[in-house]
């Protein structure tokens, strides 16, 4: 088993596209073995694998996931009326996937403070998104690892 780093190594250091396609598809079965035995385990490697894939960034698929788990109420907008509130705000400089998913997340927990004022959800989801204060990749920390 010590030796398995070992052989991953020279197989992505030859770089022969046909062993990396088997490599990956090892990878891929040894993970959804894990899965069948502990779900959590398989999360962080599946994490794992998303963040040297994309990055800090949350794509569609994982946001609208996120979105649908909100609660009380799920999701209020989709990404194209996110996209046009963006627009009619002049917020075009951020990222629309954050920007939808934290309007969302807004609506989600402050309905009853700011009641259907879509000015209110927009400034507070651009507010939250361009703190100051906070590091990069905060969008995708704060969905993945702090919301449950």
């Amino acid at each position: 088993m010590h030796h398995i780093k070992e052989y991953i190594q020279k197989i992505v250091d030859d770089g022969d596209r046909q062993e990396m396609e088997e490599l990956s598809d090892i990878l891929e079965e040894v993970i959804y073995i894990i899965k069948d035995y502990d779900e959590k385990e398989y999360k962080k490697y599946e994490m794992c694998l998303y963040r040297m894939a994309y990055g800090e960034k949350l794509n569609k698929d994982m946001a609208e996931e996120i979105i649908s788990k909100m609660q009380p109420y799920h999701m209020r907008w989709s990404l194209d009326e996110t996209r046009d509130v963006q627009n009619q705000y002049g917020f075009e400089n951020i990222r629309d996937i954050d920007f939808w998913i934290v309007m969302n997340s807004a609506y989600n927990d402050y309905r009853d403070l700011f009641n259907d004022n879509i000015e209110m959800y927009a400034r507070f989801t651009k507010d939250f998104i361009e703190d100051e204060d906070a590091k990069q990749g905060k969008i995708f920390r704060y969905f993945t690892t702090i919301v449950e």
